[in-house]
């Protein structure tokens, strides 16, 4: 979609309401051109001391009043049908933009960084929003001020306003020159916006590092330098607006000194009355509005338009062809109950190193298998190969006899869960949290305490004032690192599901609680599949098959006790673990 089908479709969404102000705004500036001519009437008839002349005064009057009254109203009905639209828009566009964000693959997202996508969601559709609002009402005013009012003064003096006609088309060829310069700097405005708002977001996310590191002075100064050059452009910007863009208004004040003039010897040559010459002032003071809300016009036409170009980076974004057509319930039902298998994977990031080397498992119904390996070795990778975060190669992971690449990811996490080793809370209750994502309804008190109990955070919560009502802040600052990790178990427990992936997340906690934890969820998943991802030989002691990753490559899989025989390295990497408990139970 193209921006003008874009705007086409977002005026006709919207159609009534625009039809309706449009209506009412001829409406205003009809009443707004035609009292100033009873006006006049009213003034020439000052002198008229006869009983008609002071009866047609009177009425002049009253009708004067009537219709102020008439274009009050109208004015507040036509500003909430050209309005409305806008904010309508933005709600859309962001339900839109969300909707269309969680069904882009990876590759999007490694393209546009989470800041420059939440400057789009808020400053960009700020733009959207002013343009189909605020910028339709003045447009839409600006164009039957300026072709009624002049037709009126034509009326009056053809010659007059001819001669007035002079200041302004000066005026429009400096504000052509200062609309093609503010194009230039509102584009950049933006982009400075994406980039200082991306720069923070990175910043936030590592604000422990930064702090242990003592690397705020640096930290403040890559801020101060993407500051400072928003701030050059806003100044910039700001000069426009200040100097040229106001030339219109200028050019108005020019006008009314040449009717004053002008007027003023054609009254006293007795070509024009007293009234007329009233009533041609009023109308210039009609046409100071429209004159100077052409620059913010142009303001808000230049920022929406660049506004929408990036909206559209978002929109016309290409969803994968498997993701566009969702699976029928029947169709999902099949699924549950198959084994995950992969065969001969190969994975790499940038086609140069493999990360992953020709990798082959399965994960039959009801079993726990593990995979064991250190930090690098490709266990996160193989994780978002295995739930389909990453684009694998056809023919390598498959869910009974169908290739993962074929159907919807939303499909496929019907049928499998990633708990993350870095999960994500928001600022709600610890009940709230755990039933994120889950049929509230559906869900009673009980379910909450007994994954509580499982994922070993009962105690924990039993501790706090509110209990399971307490706020664990932005991110769940108000939690430690193994409070998060355990209420995201939590959250994951809540719902049965097929196969369950566990990936490193109990790194944050002692040895003896990790064993109580997994023991609570093999407990909970009795029939279902798990796979327990870890570096820690004690996390997967209790695993059905565990698969030995190194480098990459999978050196060996067997049961716990047949490892600690075949497998020198896994043996190795036990009795180092061990060791490293004993110390820390003493």
């Amino acid at each position: 979609m193209n921006k003008r089908q874009f705007i086409a479709q977002c005026l006709r969404f919207n159609r009534k309401s625009y039809i309706l102000a449009v209506i009412l705004i001829f409406i205003v500036n009809w009443l707004q051109v035609e009292i100033p001519r009873y006006i006049q009437l009213a003034i020439d008839l000052i002198d008229d001391s006869s009983a008609t002349g002071h009866a047609d005064l009177s009425r002049y009057v009253w009708v004067v009043v009537a219709m102020s009254a008439v274009m009050i109203v109208a004015r507040i009905f036509s500003r909430i049908y050209a309005l409305n639209p806008g904010r309508i828009i933005e709600a859309m566009l962001k339900n839109k933009l969300l909707q269309k964000l969680n069904r882009l693959p990876n590759s999007f997202h490694e393209k546009f960084s989470s800041g420059s996508l939440i400057s789009i969601i808020n400053n960009d559709l700020n733009g959207v929003r002013m343009m189909f609002g605020t910028g339709f009402l003045q447009l839409v005013n600006v164009f039957f001020a300026l072709s009624l009012t002049p037709l009126w003064m034509w009326r009056i003096s053809p010659e007059l306003t001819l001669y007035s006609a002079i200041p302004i088309s000066i005026a429009f060829v400096i504000f052509r020159i200062g609309f093609k310069r503010m194009k230039k700097y509102n584009a950049e405005h933006l982009y400075r916006l994406q980039d200082l708002s991306a720069q923070l977001m990175k910043f936030l996310a590592g604000i422990d590092l930064i702090k242990n590191q003592q690397m705020s002075p640096w930290v403040q100064a890559e801020v101060e330098k993407r500051n400072q050059r928003l701030l050059r452009c806003r100044i910039q910007i700001s000069r426009i607006q200040i100097f040229i863009m106001p030339v219109l208004d200028y050019a108005n004040n020019v006008m009314k000194i040449l009717i004053l003039g002008l007027g003023g010897y054609m009254l006293m040559k007795q070509e024009l009355t007293l009234g007329e010459i009233t009533a041609f002032l009023s109308y210039s003071v009609l046409l100071a509005m429209p004159l100077m809300q052409l620059g913010r016009i142009a303001t808000i036409y230049q920022r929406g338009m660049l506004s929408i170009e990036s909206v559209q980076r978002i929109l016309n974004a290409q969803v994968p062809e498997q993701d566009q057509s969702i699976l029928s319930q029947p169709e999902v039902d099949q699924l549950k109950g198959k084994t995950l298998s992969v065969r001969n994977l190969n994975f790499s990031y940038d086609d140069s190193r493999l990360v992953l080397k020709n990798i082959s498992f399965d994960v039959p119904v009801g079993k726990k298998v593990g995979v064991l390996g250190s930090i690098g070795s490709g266990k996160t990778t193989l994780v978002n190969c295995l739930n389909h975060y990453l684009e694998v190669p056809k023919g390598t992971v498959f869910l009974g006899d169908r290739d993962i690449t074929s159907f919807a990811r939303s499909d496929l996490h019907r049928y499998m869960k990633t708990i993350t080793q870095t999960p994500y809370l928001f600022s709600a209750t610890i009940e709230e949290n755990i039933r994120f994502g889950s049929d509230n309804e559906s869900i009673d008190k009980y379910k909450i305490e007994q994954v509580l109990e499982l994922s070993q955070l009962a105690n924990d919560v039993s501790r706090f004032d509110k209990g399971d009502q307490t706020l664990v802040g932005e991110k769940g600052i108000m939690l430690s690192g193994g409070q998060k990790q355990r209420l995201s178990i939590a959250r994951a427990l809540l719902n049965p599901i097929d196969l369950i992936i566990m990936d490193d997340v109990l790194s944050a906690v002692d040895y003896e609680t990790e064993r109580k934890i997994l023991l609570g969820v093999f407990q909970r998943l009795e029939n279902q599949s798990a796979l327990v991802v870890s570096h820690r030989v004690s996390a997967l002691e209790y695993m059905d098959e565990i698969i030995v990753l190194h480098e990459g490559a999978m050196i060996a899989k067997g049961s716990h006790q047949a490892l600690l025989k075949t497998c020198p390295y896994y043996y190795e990497t036990w009795q180092l673990q061990q060791n490293e408990a004993e110390e820390q139970q003493c």
